[in-house]
């Protein structure tokens, strides 16, 4: 997607101009960052490791890098989770898809693409994208130079707030790499989160809900909250769950293993240079509202 290529040489640009950081205490790795390192990927590690609960991302170099090494998966995963709801979708003349938790907004690429697969305009796709982290302001920002014709918007604001003062429909609701996190790091908010979501499904009539997550036990926990909160709130609703990875003691049975579909990564500079993951691994629900 060209517009996702565009998206990797910005970031490539920014992360090759900026000086190495000098965290100090406040790195996420020690104190790795102190001029000594060559790419930031080990503290990304840091803040992906199970048991870390405390530990967040709090570098601009760090989610640029971020993004140029999981950027091409991420996009590829939502991609196919779209895909496998086309019979829905494409008999849809508009789509309005709204992101909580946008971060680098990669669910952007893969689901527009797959609305461009499908012989759709993009005059009807409509994407709203949501997060009050500070670090992805800048990537969030960019995002909307790359679909200057397009009704893309990102917003540093809470969705429910935003939500509660416009006329605008949810078709779609799109949690990317999300809904285990807020779990993992904001536990007591949690809960408060899902009657919050479960109020604007059931207010915007929303039709669909997309959880790409990541491939760990927190993660199922996570969505299985979701999936009784709706139970709860008795919003009728049909699932299909599938994992990209095979069983292990972390995951434990998530309904069924899906096949890897391969994805092309055209921007070779971007691969040569980060090596970005080649291959979907997440877990996914697919919830469609009744």
């Amino acid at each position: 997607m060209q517009e996702l290529d565009q998206y990797l040489n910005w970031c490539d640009q920014m992360y090759s101009n900026t000086p190495h950081c000098q965290c100090g205490k406040a790195c996420t790795n020690g104190n790795y960052c102190q001029g000594q390192m060559t790419n930031c990927y080990a503290c990304i590690n840091r803040v992906h490791r199970y048991t870390n609960t405390t530990i967040h991302y709090n570098c601009d170099k760090m989610v640029l890098y971020y993004v140029l090494k999981h950027g091409y998966r991420f996009g590829a995963e939502v991609f196919f989770e779209f895909q496998r709801a086309q019979r829905d979708l494409s008999q849809w003349n508009e789509m309005y898809v709204a992101s909580i938790g946008c971060g680098p907004c990669t669910e952007l690429f893969g689901s527009l693409l797959h609305w461009r697969t499908m012989g759709k305009q993009d005059a009807m796709y409509h994407y709203r994208g949501f997060d009050l982290e500070l670090l992805w302001y800048p990537l969030m920002n960019q995002v909307r130079a790359f679909f200057p014709l397009d009704d893309v918007a990102t917003y540093g604001q809470d969705a429910f707030d935003y939500y509660r003062g416009t006329q605008e429909r949810i078709d779609v609701l799109v949690l990317n790499y999300m809904l285990s996190d807020m779990k993992k790091f904001q536990p007591a908010a949690f809960n408060c989160f899902l009657n919050n979501l479960t109020s604007l499904v059931q207010e915007k009539q929303v039709r669909f809900i997309m959880v790409n997550d990541i491939y760990l036990k927190i993660s199922l926990e996570a969505s299985r909250d979701l999936l009784n909160a709706l139970i709860a709130s008795r919003i009728r609703f049909g699932f299909s769950a599938g994992q990209y990875h095979g069983l292990n003691q972390f995951i434990g049975l998530y309904r069924k293993v899906m096949p890897s579909p391969s994805f092309t990564m055209p921007n070779t500079a971007i691969v040569n240079k980060y090596d970005p993951f080649r291959t979907v691994n997440s877990i996914q629900t697919i919830i469609r509202i009744q």
